[in-house]
């Protein structure tokens, strides 16, 4: 365990700026309480203000309604509100789990199955849940069908990024445009550059989870931050002296993490629109980083290692397995994450352990003088055991990590011509979205001049049934 060195760090109010929390049911029910509350209000205003509608009878009758419901609980104490939602809503799972019938053993059926309810929305809330679903993704993989490829970039697709209902994919290219997707129809609109038709190349994608903002970063050194709903650019970020290769929001939350060959990782405020501090340590360029609901993030560099940034504790710890540039990096748990290095090695790390518990060398093959195929990306469906990994040997590989995350299992090989630059996993489960291009991502080391330059959705079945 190391401790970080000393920080740069921007007034102490941005540190503390709003983290939204992780709701729960329950929460959300609460919410609710409120919105009515003021709905509420604002109608019985509307009717003392004389304003139209105010003879129509199926409102008056809903306001007055409304009006004794909220009389009924104008007393209430915040901890007896609580507790009349907490009772509502263990009423709707009774109802839920009450199709069997009233007898001793349907009642301790109830009991069981309410129990395993709760057990189930809490560790959904605070990411605990672990899904086993590559076995089933594997054997419904036959009867997927084939992948569809949408075209757009002139250059090789470098970056990636779903919103968090899936609905909408962005990709970056070595052009310098970045594009929004429409995933259903194919439907796509430029986003970047605004003015002209070429910038700077992007190098790295991020969208916040509830789809409000969109992270983009590239040789221009800045972090350009675009706001989905209002499709306009809300700001850019400088403070980086050199590519910016990587980004990652935390799950849930508009706290962003930026990765850049200048070989520092910075923290922003989305919410308060700010900078939060810089983290030191890799001793050469930054590649990746990834982030999932906890307030900590991992990355990968050229200097051959792994390194988990533990914020709150101001530390981190540094792990080694590979003896090439580590490209790519993914987290499948809090606990979990598996990366791909420049030796064609693919492997699955503990945040508890300081070497790779499974390891696959090489993963992709090697070229015809040979060497190991370098491996450019991977992905993991967050809280499972499925993860995918991608090279230019023409092929996408999907991965079991079984026996406890202790083995690499290879499940099924899906064809793709080029260099697998980027990979994502729909939040659902639904689908795997590819960027592909001629050329790597960071450089123009080879080509292949018989693939296409673009994005490659692969349908799954049975990520979302379990």
């Amino acid at each position: 365990k190391t401790k970080m060195p000393a920080k740069r760090k921007a007034a102490p109010a941005a540190r503390s700026g709003k983290k939204p929390v992780q709701g729960t049911r329950l929460a959300g029910m609460l919410q609710e309480q409120r919105d009515a509350g003021r709905r509420r209000g604002g109608m019985r205003d509307d009717e003392l203000s004389g304003e139209e509608g105010s003879d129509d009878d199926e409102r008056a009758q809903a306001a007055a309604s409304d009006s004794e419901e909220e009389d009924e609980f104008a007393d209430e104490t915040v901890d007896e509100t609580r507790l009349r939602l907490a009772k509502k809503y263990l009423d709707a799972v009774k109802q839920e789990t009450a199709a069997v019938e009233e007898d001793d053993d349907a009642m301790t059926f109830n009991q069981d199955a309410i129990a395993h309810r709760l057990r189930e929305d809490v560790a959904e809330t605070k990411g605990k849940q672990y899904r086993l679903v590559a076995d089933k993704v594997a054997a419904a993989l036959p009867s997927a069908g084939e992948h569809r490829f949408l075209r757009g970039h002139k250059l090789p697709v470098t970056a990636v990024a779903l919103s968090g209902d899936d609905s909408i994919c962005f990709s970056a290219s070595k052009d310098g445009q970045v594009f929004q997707w429409d995933v259903e129809s194919g439907a796509k609109s430029r986003i970047a550059p605004t003015e002209t038709k070429h910038g700077p190349p992007v190098h790295a994608l991020a969208a916040s989870h509830d789809g409000k903002y969109l992270a983009m970063g590239g040789k221009d050194c800045l972090v350009h931050i675009y706001d989905i709903r209002q499709r306009s650019i809300a700001t850019s970020f400088k403070g980086h002296r050199d590519t910016v290769s990587c980004l990652a929001f935390r799950r849930g939350t508009h706290q962003l993490f930026s990765g850049s060959l200048d070989r520092t990782i910075k923290v922003w405020n989305l919410d308060e629109m700010c900078y939060v501090e810089s983290l030191f340590g890799h001793q050469d360029q930054i590649t990746s980083v990834a982030s999932l609901m906890r307030e900590r993030c991992v990355s990968s560099g050229r200097d051959r290692t792994n390194r988990l940034w533990k914020i709150v504790e101001e530390s981190h710890l540094i792990l080694r397995g590979h003896t090439a540039s580590i490209d790519t990096i993914s987290m499948s748990s809090e606990e979990w994450f598996c990366a791909g290095a420049q030796d064609g090695g693919f492997s699955l790390w503990s945040t508890q352990k300081k070497k790779p518990t499974a390891m696959k060398k090489p993963a992709h093959g090697r070229d015809v003088n040979g060497v190991a195929n370098w491996i450019s990306s991977c992905s993991a469906l967050a809280y499972t055991d499925l993860v995918a990994s991608g090279s230019c040997d023409g092929a996408i590989k999907l991965w079991k990590c079984s026996k406890e995350n202790a083995v690499l299992e290879e499940l099924a090989q899906l064809p793709m011509a080029g260099y697998v630059n980027a990979l994502a996993f729909a939040n659902s489960g639904r689908f795997l979205v590819a960027g592909v291009g001629q050329e790597h991502r960071l450089g123009r080391w080879r080509r292949n001049p018989e693939s296409k330059n673009g994005l490659a959705f692969f349908p799954l079945v049975g990520a979302k049934d379990t």
